[in-house]
């Protein structure tokens, strides 16, 4: 496998888990404001059921963990691609049109660098 095509497959697969971190976090927020909004809507004591909702909040702060460390990966991961002899020219969702001046026949590639 060329070096180019292993940088690429790891950086989509990079974005990937990135994206269902954010997912995650996402989703443990949409859960405590559903419960929230059951509750108060429904004249419950917020008595019951804090034990959940600090459980919920630790989750969501420990989801907050992981997206720093992704983040972090993926900074060490930058370097890595360098080391390996490639740059990637562009990765990800195109906009419609690309913006003047903007060369984009390149766009989604990782190319290794000149020598």
């Amino acid at each position: 496998m060329k070096k180019s095509e292993m940088v690429f497959m790891g950086a989509e697969q990079l974005l990937v888990t990135e994206n269902a971190v954010d997912q995650a976090l996402t989703e443990a927020g949409e859960l405590l404001a559903v419960l929230t909004r059951l509750r108060v809507g429904n004249g419950v004591s917020g008595v019951v059921g804090q034990p959940a909702v600090t459980a919920i909040l630790n989750a969501a702060r420990h989801l907050g963990e992981a997206r720093k460390e992704m983040i972090d990966a993926h900074a060490h991961l930058d370097v890595v691609k360098t080391q390996l002899g490639c740059r990637t020219l562009m990765v990800g969702t195109l906009p419609d049109k690309p913006l003047p001046g903007h060369d984009t026949s390149d766009a989604g590639r990782v190319v290794p660098i000149p020598a």
